[in-house]
């Protein structure tokens, strides 16, 4: 048996790299506490017929809606294959319990539900450029019709419509206004419990490696990390376990 964990993502075009936010809360917990670790890139047309050979349940809904099967899923040193970012978190934690992730917190939650109140008003920002910078041609066909589906009209549309643009932006103002506060509650920062990293702290690590890889000249970047010095700050912070992205 193998002491290496197999972790399951979905490859960016050219040299694979982790881009996704939900991989990428799976890959910081495995880059914070050193567990040795390999990646089994996997296309977006391949996740559900991949996963279903392995003998894995589809995800409930009431963890993922949209997918019922998605990326990350690991391999675990037993044999074990577990779905969800949050619940590979959970199984990291037991097989190595130090350094603390604080699951036992309300943080990851607060956290989870603050990106999730960012993210949905900029989804017409963001996600049409998913496609168009990062994915392969099979994931792209994929992605389109899918989120063609999701969203109700094609995501170049989308894009142009009155729901993007500065509109997007004042949508996610609320959020973002949530997110300042959480990372002012412990002063002696810079990580949302203070001076330590937490799994709260690789949700927001994702998220801001997310909106790097789908800037265009740093546009993104620039304005959502120029709106409050703690953001940056905090993008500095987590950087060492962004180091490994493959």
């Amino acid at each position: 048996m193998s002491n290496e964990v197999v972790l399951f993502d979905l490859p960016s075009r050219g040299k694979p790299a982790c881009w996704s936010l939900n991989p990428w809360k799976a890959r910081l917990v495995l880059n914070y506490k050193s567990i040795p670790y390999r990646t089994q890139w996997v296309e977006y047309p391949d996740l559900k017929p991949t996963f279903q050979s392995f003998g894995i349940p589809p995800n409930p809904t009431d963890i993922n809606p949209n997918a019922t099967y998605s990326s990350p899923t690991a391999l675990l040193p037993d044999g074990r294959y577990i779905m969800d970012s949050l619940l590979i978190a959970q199984e990291l934690e037991k097989l190595q319990p130090e350094p603390s992730l604080g699951l036992d917190t309300d943080y990851p939650a607060r956290t989870q539900a603050i990106v999730a109140t960012i993210q949905k008003p900029l989804a017409p920002v963001c996600i049409p450029r998913v496609p168009e910078l990062l994915l392969n041609p099979r994931s792209q066909e994929y992605f389109y019709a899918t989120r063609e589906k999701r969203f109700g009209m094609p995501l170049q549309e989308l894009a142009k419509s009155e729901k993007a643009g500065e509109v997007a932006w004042q949508g996610a103002e609320e959020g973002f206004a949530q997110l300042r506060a959480l990372l002012k509650e412990n002063a002696e920062g810079p990580f949302v419990m203070g001076k330590e990293p937490t799994f709260a702290d690789f949700i927001l690590a994702g998220f801001w490696r997310f909106v790097e890889r789908l800037s265009k000249e740093g546009d993104l970047e620039k304005r959502v990390l120029g709106l409050d010095p703690a953001f940056g700050e905090h993008r500095r912070a987590v950087q060492p376990w962004l180091e490994r992205e493959d």
